[in-house]
């Protein structure tokens, strides 16, 4: 099978690429620097270079693949308006690409945008006003001919070779000789 991912040279998305090459499928990757076509290349990938902001790319590199998985985000928090935006952007791309294939889109999303008092089900949506709606515009397509579907990541994904939140909360603990988390202090 061919497929093509975003964020395929991320932490969530490189990890996915050694998966399905592992498995024997093709693999286009999303690239947006040399360093990104070369780690995707690496991988046993074939590095399609742009980025999300590349609609005709994406819609280019979605028509040749018999599935795609979007994992890309761009991670700036200080305007989140805008990487939502131009996420929802790359999904409506990726989307009518494959509109009335019955190809696979899949998306991913976070458990964080969810409102919920108590357990988060796949039935419980992005909460009223929160501008990352991925799942939203992902699952949209259904109804033209494309099986989408959502995961939702945790609020914090972490392994091997992670740099984000986690580790920074090793190295605080380390640091203070405290780990703390938020609770009663029992």
């Amino acid at each position: 099978m061919r497929i093509f991912v975003t964020g395929a040279s991320g932490f969530v998305g490189s990890a996915v690429v050694a998966e399905l090459v592992g498995a024997g499928h093709e693999v286009t990757g999303l690239a947006r620097s040399p360093e990104s076509a070369d780690a995707v290349a690496a991988a046993g990938a074939v590095p399609h270079r742009g980025d999300l902001t590349d609609l005709a790319g994406l819609r280019a590199a979605a028509e040749d693949a018999d599935a795609v998985a979007h994992l890309a985000f761009h991670h700036d928090f200080t305007d989140f308006e805008r990487a939502s935006a131009m996420d929802q952007a790359a999904i409506a791309a990726l989307g009518e690409a494959l509109a009335g294939s019955n190809r696979p889109l899949v998306v991913t999303s976070g458990m964080a945008v969810v409102s919920s008092a108590g357990l988060i089900t796949e039935a419980d949506p992005a909460a009223p006003g929160i501008p990352r709606q991925s799942e939203a515009a992902a699952l949209g397509f259904a109804q033209r001919g494309v099986r989408a579907l959502a995961a939702r990541l945790p609020p914090t994904v972490h392994g091997k070779g992670d740099h984000g939140f986690v580790p920074r909360l090793i190295d605080i603990a380390r640091e203070t000789g405290v780990a703390a988390y938020p609770a009663d202090g029992a």
